[in-house]
């Protein structure tokens, strides 16, 4: 059985200590808590807490249009300025976007994708049907898809993680019945990492990612399947797991605990790491590398891979990126790109 922490709500920077009246009660007045930590939120519960009121904010469901730093395998017969092209179209038209339902996802940056949000899943990617078929008419190409051989310039999540090998099926399931503990028993079959079903496709980068050092770590939860995929195409064993939480994680509502080591446990290492994950702004490399520098000492060789940079400040502050299925050193290529034209850039520049 699990004890709820004896901790005040003071120590929580979260919490806040408040009065709770209820004039349907003779006007009853007591104390409580007003927190938005589900931590302290569930251990408070644990404690013999009553929830008094609940308020819930979700975000819309959201469909990637296009995406230059990882192009879907449906455009990989496009060339160079096609590819260029089909992304300009599709960011003015989701631009000129003014339905009260539909919006294009805007941020700090973010150049190579174009996004869109919306209260309907289905209705997004209609829209995203009807848009990319209009786009790809608009487009000059007067070569047939059946004609050309597709030139890999995306990693996709296509591989059915039960056809691969005895290898990674093992690594996988080691994994669940380690991760599962973390899980609140009534999540596990919700929990992404607990039920991968696709993984990343066989793709010739990851034999030039093996080459890099010697340790892989991924970083949950989107690096599970990015992990099984790379075993699968390598074989290389050699990976490790580890968890950075950042801001609107919807998946801290599964957990116990947090998962603040890493998998497989490791007490001392002197071989190089290579610290792999999706980047928006690059702040889970660095967290990530910080750790590790913690756990195992300040001398180690620590490099990053920031995988499908969206923005100009996650691909300069890694020390390798992967964009449209080339993998690139970013030192050898930070003199040649200009903050607002990068992404369309590396589109024709050649990769290692």
């Amino acid at each position: 059985m699990k004890h709820a922490p004896h901790l005040t709500f003071s120590e929580s920077s979260n919490s806040t200590l408040v009065t709770i009246i209820s004039e349907h009660h003779a006007w009853r007045t007591l104390s409580g808590v007003q927190t938005n930590d589900y931590y302290a939120y569930r251990n408070a519960l644990l404690n013999g807490c009553h929830l008094q009121k609940a308020s819930f904010e979700l975000r819309h469901p959201e469909v990637m249009i296009y995406d230059l730093s990882n192009i879907e395998p449906d455009f990989s017969y496009l060339s160079d300025d096609e590819i260029v092209n089909t992304w300009k179209y599709l960011n003015l038209r989701t631009s000129e976007l003014n339905s009260i339902e539909l919006r294009k996802i805007k941020g700090d940056g973010l150049s190579p994708e174009i996004a869109i949000s919306g209260p309907s899943k289905p209705l997004l990617l209609d829209y995203k049907k009807s848009l990319i078929r209009e786009a790809l008419s608009h487009t000059s190409h007067t070569k047939q898809l059946s004609s050309i051989k597709p030139t890999a310039r995306g990693i996709a999540k296509n591989r059915l993680l039960i056809a691969t090998s005895d290898k990674t099926m093992d690594f996988h399931n080691r994994f669940c019945a380690f991760y599962s503990e973390y899980i609140s028993h009534e999540h596990w079959d919700s929990s992404l990492p607990l039920n991968t079903r696709y993984i990343y496709e066989d793709h010739a980068i990851w034999h030039k990612i093996k080459t890099i050092a010697k340790n892989k770590l991924f970083l949950l939860s989107a690096g599970l399947p990015l992990a099984l995929g790379y075993l699968a195409t390598t074989e290389d064993q050699n990976i490790f797991f580890s968890e950075v939480h950042r801001q609107n994680d919807p998946s801290l509502l599964t957990r116990d605990n947090d998962f603040l080591d890493i998998f497989p446990h490791v007490l001392s290492s002197s071989d190089s790491w290579l610290i792999i994950d999706k980047a928006y702004t690059g702040g889970s490399l660095r967290a990530a590398a910080n750790m590790i520098r913690k756990k195992l000492g300040y001398k180690l060789e620590i490099k990053t891979l920031a995988l499908f940079p969206k923005t100009f400040s996650a691909f300069m502050s890694a020390d390798y990126a992967i964009y449209a299925g080339k993998l690139f050193e970013v030192r050898s290529y930070a003199s040649r790109l200009d903050r607002e034209n990068w992404h369309t850039q590396l589109i024709t520049e050649h990769s290692i």
